[in-house]
C-alpha cells in the first residue's frame, strides 16, 4: 500500500470510529510527532552550507555527472 493509500484509509477508519479513547490516542501519537522542522535542528554550519549549494545552483556554479565522473578519473585513476 503507497503512502497516500493508507492515508486515505486511515482517515476513513478515523471517520468511521466512535470510539474516543481510539481517537484521544490518534490525537496524543500525532501530537507527540508534531515535534517542529527538522531545519531547526540542523547545526548552524549544516545550513550554511546548504544554502551555499542552493545558491551555486542558482547560479549555476555547478558539475554535471560526467565532469565528476572525469576528475575522479583523473584524480583516481580508471
Amino acid at each position: 500500500m503507497d503512502i497516500q493509500a493508507l492515508k486515505i484509509d486511515l482517515a476513513q477508519k478515523i471517520l468511521k470510529s466512535n470510539k474516543p479513547l481510539l481517537l484521544h490516542k490518534i490525537d496524543q501519537l500525532l501530537k507527540s510527532e508534531d515535534t517542529g522542522d527538522w531545519w531547526d535542528e540542523l547545526p548552524e554550519e549544516i545550513q550554511d552550507s546548504i544554502a551555499q549549494g542552493l545558491k551555486d545552483a542558482e547560479q549555476g556554479d555547478v558539475w554535471t555527472h560526467e565532469q565528476i565522473v572525469r576528475e575522479a578519473k583523473v584524480r583516481y585513476g580508471n
